[in-house]
């Protein structure tokens, strides 16, 4: 039996919040992360070790990071939108900083395949006192 999206994705917001697991759990082995330009790391990670990295690289930056989540949209039984924010607090400056965020979901066969945030990406740099970190 294969999971629903609302299930695979409220096993993401978990393990991002600090549950046990791994990516791997949820992810399809090609996942596509969609990262705005302007937030840390922006650009597109695909595969599962890009990914890990991606979140490992950001993770280095800040004290600490939690996503809350509002709202699950299922626009249907392959795709969701999420609404939320992000709180977190950027080490180098020790600025604490929470901005709105929308994510956008798909799967298949069980697993994600592709996420795509939207946020204001000025509150992060602000935080980081424009220091904001690329590849």
């Amino acid at each position: 039996m294969t999971q629903d999206i609302r299930k695979l994705v409220q096993r993401f917001y978990e393990i991002v919040n600090g549950a046990s697991g791994d990516f791997s759990e949820i992810f399809a082995k090609d996942f596509h992360l969609g990262i705005m330009k302007g937030f840390p790391y922006g650009g597109e990670h695909i595969g599962l070790a890009a990914v890990n990295k991606f979140f490992e690289d950001l993770g280095s930056h800040f004290e600490f990071w939690a996503v809350d989540t509002d709202r699950f949209i299922e626009v249907d039984s392959t795709t969701m939108i999420v609404t939320g924010k992000y709180r977190s607090k950027a080490s180098a400056t020790d600025k604490s900083f929470e901005m709105e965020t929308i994510h956008l979901w798909t799967a298949k066969s069980g697993v994600l395949t592709t996420y795509k945030h939207y946020c204001d990406t000025a509150i992060i740099s602000e935080a980081m006192n424009h220091n904001v970190p690329q590849y």
